[in-house]
């Protein structure tokens, strides 16, 4: 009881007990003193970072999907390009000269899918 009665006398003082007058510029100074302590890990605040980027980051997209894109390919590499497609390319993923060279997408995506019959003979995956 003596308990209850303590938190009742501990609380009607608070009440009573006015608000300490904080001053006005208490705030600016905490402020300031954080920035102090901080330093180098002012630059590190990524939320910062990030409001201030994505305009760029805006700019950026719109660019990509409004630029017009371009072909860098001439026309004799066109056919070029159109004979080797054509013909299937063999590519091997254990083979260093394989990875030395260009090679068509479609070479590469059959070798991912097709385990060829000397790997599946060796054992290698």
């Amino acid at each position: 009881m003596s308990d209850d009665r303590d938190q009742e006398l501990v609380a009607a003082l608070l009440r009573a007990t006015p608000a300490p007058r904080v001053p006005g510029d208490f705030l600016a100074r905490v402020n300031a003193r954080i920035d102090e302590t901080a330093g180098w890990l002012g630059f590190a605040n990524y939320r910062a970072w990030t409001l201030r980027l994505v305009p760029v980051a805006a700019v950026l997209v719109l660019l990509a999907i409004l630029w017009p894109a371009s072909s860098t390919v001439t026309p004799a590499a066109q056919s070029d390009a159109s004979d080797a497609s054509s013909t299937v390319q063999s590519f091997s993923p254990s083979s260093y000269s394989d990875w030395q060279r260009d090679v068509t997408a479609n070479a590469l995506l059959e070798a991912a899918l097709n385990t060829p019959a000397e790997d599946r003979r060796s054992g290698v995956r």
